[in-house]
């Protein structure tokens, strides 16, 4: 379909398509690979070290690398469970950018944080905070903006997307022209 006949307004029906189904589902593998890899990873990078080095004794190489490798196992096991939940819709309500700094005090090194406070179409409101490289996200979307968020992907959709030159890939992340079906990037469907 050509962009003349694509209004650009309106929900993509590319998320239940079974290409990208099939996406979301390798991108979930690898995740869970991934995860796996780092639980195992961190007990066993200590226990050798504890067996192998004199500056770490061995009983605390063990309870180092377990308890690291059990925080790993818990993040990424909350992260799962959130791709599980349903997309909510909502709409911009406001756009902040806030100097932080590195440790709480005006004399560390500083940086830009930008925020998005969008509210949910059942009243809650949720926040969105990037740093300086999530600056191109925070300047897509505007006051006013009905967005939908994508929990498998962790990703915004926005509703209309008539008057946009660019669109961002819902698998990537990466800017796109609008006229594009597929990233130039990773080569997945666009959220159109």
């Amino acid at each position: 379909m050509h962009e003349e006949e694509r209004p650009l307004v309106g929900w993509s029906r590319v998320a239940d398509s079974p290409e990208m189904l099939e996406t979301i589902k390798k991108n979930k593998r690898s995740s869970l690979g991934l995860a796996l890899v780092l639980t195992l990873l961190f007990p066993i990078g200590f226990l050798v070290a504890g067996l192998f080095s004199d500056e770490m004794p061995l009983n605390e190489a063990i309870i180092i690398g377990a308890v690291l490798g059990l925080l790993v196992l818990i993040i990424n096991l909350w992260r799962f469970a959130n791709m599980k939940q349903r997309a909510w819709n909502g709409v911009v309500v406001k756009k902040l950018e806030k100097r932080r700094y590195e440790n709480n005090e005006n004399t560390s090194p500083s940086y830009m944080e930008y925020i998005v406070l969008i509210k949910t179409d059942r009243g809650k409101t949720k926040r969105i905070a990037g740093r300086k490289w999530d600056r191109d996200m925070y300047d897509y979307l505007d006051i006013g903006d009905r967005v939908r968020y994508h929990p498998a992907l962790a990703t915004i959709e926005k509703y209309d997307k008539s008057k946009d030159e660019v669109i961002y890939c819902n698998v990537c992340r990466r800017r796109n022209p609008i006229g594009n079906d597929r990233c130039e990037h990773c080569k997945n469907l666009l959220f159109k």
